[in-house]
């Protein structure tokens, strides 16, 4: 369903999310390939992006952190750089949390022995077990993996002597300004790591200069350096220094409770109901009915004010809902401003040729699953 408002989403991450759509496809076994993707060779940084809450959840506990994190790699990204990516900004985040000074020799030992031991406690979970076993060749792929683990750690050996240089020597040195890596899941990781390291005692600094440097994957490598300065100082969004910059940050009461939420159950204290599993073909017609009635059906009788009900994210009103012409001919874009009662906004948009068609409509292809 994220499908239907997701704002930027990366290439590998959207085919993944097409791809489990089909009726065969299971979370472990999402084998996408299309003429401008294939699912081994993603290894891209969108599994590291949200794997922030498993970090949070589990920075008491390493093996279930590991498992965790493969598991939400695997969904999307098929690439080794994707998981070890994923590894080393979430082991940084855990480090980060739990240490109130920062020694780059004990931080490498902690992440070196994070990755080294992750293949072998992966391969103990079933669920994973069966996915390395659908890989094109076993063996290969632990190679690969294996190699992967000694790129980071190269990256990671060399950074000490970079630290007094210009950042943008150290991005060379990754590659992260490279156009065929600058997404690597590996370098981007490597990257914010290295800013935060440098810039702990200056948090500001750090943040400008990864949202500044051009012909890097800025937004990605500025994210994960927040998440580090917030992971080793608490108090660091009530300083005067960056606290200007939550006044204009969207949902930040609901990313604080979320946080919150996630705090407590690293130490076992949440208050929630833990729902089962989810049946698909419900799920199925769950999404039709929203994208049918959201774009097509109900469109005009929607006005500012009203409230709707999405089948995941709840009760929200409607902020405003606006049509734009788009260059290619024909077409225009919907585009519907939703603030939830949970306290998410989303905006949810399609693409509507002048005979009505919804381009890339996801009932399309569901219809055609469960036919």
């Amino acid at each position: 369903m994220w499908m239907n408002y997701e704002r930027g989403g990366g290439r590998s991450i959207k085919t993944a999310a097409r791809n489990i759509l089909k009726r065969k496809s299971q979370w472990f076994s999402n084998f996408y390939r299309t003429n401008r993707v294939k699912y081994e060779n993603a290894g891209a940084n969108g599994a590291a992006m949200r794997n922030l809450p498993i970090a949070l959840v589990n920075m008491n506990n390493e093996r279930r952190f590991i498992i965790d994190t493969f598991k939400n790699s695997i969904i999307t990204h098929g690439h080794p750089r994707a998981i070890i990516g994923s590894i080393l900004i979430g082991g940084a985040q855990m480090y980060f949390l739990k240490h109130e000074k920062i020694e780059l020799d004990s931080f490498r030992d902690y992440i070196y022995r994070l990755l080294q031991s992750s293949i072998k406690i992966a391969r103990g979970d079933e669920n994973i077990a069966i996915w390395l076993t659908s890989v094109k060749d076993e063996s290969v792929y632990e190679r690969t993996y294996e190699n992967t683990i000694k790129e980071a750690q190269y990256f990671m050996d060399h950074m000490e002597k970079y630290l007094p240089k210009e950042d943008e020597q150290y991005y060379r040195f990754t590659k992260a300004l490279d156009r065929n890596f600058k997404g690597s899941g590996v370098s981007t990781a490597i990257c914010a790591i290295y800013l935060a390291l440098k810039y702990i005692e200056t948090p500001e600094n750090a943040l400008f200069r990864a949202a500044n440097m051009v012909g890097s994957d800025t937004d990605t490598i500025a994210s994960f350096v927040g998440s580090l300065i917030g992971a080793f100082d608490n108090d660091v969004l009530s300083s005067r220094r960056v606290r200007h910059l939550i006044f204009s940050l969207q949902d930040k009461n609901y990313f604080k409770d979320i946080g919150k939420f996630l705090w407590e159950i690293t130490f076992g204290s949440p208050d929630f109901i833990e729902e089962g599993t989810i049946d698909k073909t419900e799920a199925f017609l769950k999404i039709m009915a929203w994208e049918i009635g959201l774009h097509e059906m109900f469109w005009d009788a929607l006005e500012e004010g009203n409230m709707v009900v999405h089948p995941t994210l709840g009760k929200g009103t409607i902020q405003n809902k606006t049509i734009k012409e788009l260059r290619r001919d024909n077409y225009i874009a919907k585009i519907i401003k939703i603030n939830f009662n949970m306290g998410q906004t989303a905006y949810f948009h399609s693409r509507v040729s002048t005979e009505g068609l919804v381009q890339e409509s996801i009932s399309e292809e569901i219809e055609k699953t469960l036919s």
